[in-house]
């Protein structure tokens, strides 16, 4: 368990560094198609709102190295399942490798993150649990980890904390990011296309 919890902090800590080498590898290996676009960019838009809904809920304290909570969310996504934002990512990531079109290289990335959410979770709920006891177990014995179910009730049409230009500030980098492999993505299916030609 101290291993697991280990590794969910480093995880944690550079969940917005590793990306990096997987998305550069990703770009090298893609062999985008036409098809591949109507699979793949579907899920990297939901992936995307998905993520700005959970921002409205929770803020701009997912952008920080140190695990910190105010408060323990449980409205809006959060009321369907306890880590929308990890499910948002899994979303962009499957679309991202749909796009690219490279099963075995898709096949690695997914179980990199397989690892990656199965310490980061239990790292993160470990704090929360610890730090909100009473209202985390309710929470958590009423709402899914990952996979989203319906809403027992209350918490879901609650009020976000924040409002839609407060998430999309905070959500910039990503749609930096997000934008530049969409584009060099567009290039690769452009440029092995004119080469298979």
């Amino acid at each position: 368990m101290a291993f697991v919890n280990s590794l969910g902090r480093f995880f944690f800590e550079w969940r917005d560094k590793l990306p990096v080498p997987l998305a550069v590898a990703m770009i090298s290996c893609a062999r985008p198609r036409p098809a591949n676009w109507v699979i793949g960019m579907p899920l990297v838009l939901a992936g995307e709102a998905l993520r700005v809904w959970g921002l409205m809920h929770i803020g701009p304290t997912t952008r920080t190295r140190e695990i910190c909570a105010d408060r323990l969310v449980t409205s809006g996504p959060y009321s369907c399942c306890r880590n929308p934002l990890y499910l948002a990512n899994l979303l962009k990531i499957t679309g991202f490798m749909m796009i690219a079109g490279n099963l075995k290289y898709a096949a690695t990335v997914l179980a990199f993150y397989c690892v990656e959410f199965s310490t980061m979770i239990p790292y993160e709920e470990g704090f929360l649990a610890t730090k909100f006891p009473e209202e985390h177990r309710l929470y958590r014995d009423s709402v899914p980890a990952f996979f989203p179910k319906p809403p027992a009730g209350k918490g879901f049409d609650a009020a976000p904390a924040y409002d839609l230009n407060e998430a999309l500030k905070s959500e910039r980098r990503t749609f930096a990011s997000t934008s530049a492999i969409l584009l060099l993505l567009a290039f690769c299916s452009i440029f092995r296309r004119e080469n298979r030609a």
